[in-house]
């Protein structure tokens, strides 16, 4: 008994590829049974060249099948509670990652990166440097001038 009937669409399985005209069944693609081979059983269906070609029917699955299998390995790729990385949108703080249409998780957004450089202004680096001195080193000072140094330190002068 054949595996498929002629008119049925059918869905390669698996790539064929020849060593002379390349691939030419594409896993995925839907093709048309043109024909069943008597004894064989292999199917006959145009290939992606336009050529009749017969293959086995192990190459090809029904279109039910196929998206059941797709469907199958969607679901495996991912142990059971772990956050899809499928990004859909974001609204605020939080994240919407979906897998299929509904929504599954919902997380905050990823805190960028810290930059590796910044322009400030020198009133406000000698008001925060002030503020330091006051808290870490317990002097009672304001900051009036920073000096770099060449080797890398700075050089506070202090004022009243």
């Amino acid at each position: 008994m054949a595996k498929f009937n002629i008119g049925q669409i059918v869905v390669a399985s698996k790539d064929f590829t020849s060593s002379y005209h390349g691939r030419i069944i594409t896993t995925g693609k839907p093709y048309e049974v043109l024909s069943i081979g008597q004894s064989t059983g292999r199917v006959g269906v145009r290939d992606d060249r336009g050529s009749k070609r017969f293959f086995s029917p192990d190459q090809f699955m029904s279109v039910e099948a196929y998206e059941l299998k797709k469907a199958q390995e969607r679901l495996n790729r991912f142990e059971p509670g772990e956050v899809i990385p499928v990004p859909v949108g974001s609204a605020g703080e939080f994240l919407y990652v979906m897998d299929g249409g509904g929504t599954i998780h919902v997380k905050p957004k990823p805190k960028r990166k810290t930059p590796r450089s910044i322009k400030i202004d020198p009133a406000d680096a000698k008001k925060a440097l002030t503020k330091m001195l006051k808290e870490v080193y317990g002097i009672d000072a304001t900051v009036e001038q920073v000096i770099g140094a060449m080797d890398k330190s700075l050089e506070l002068v202090l004022g009243a």
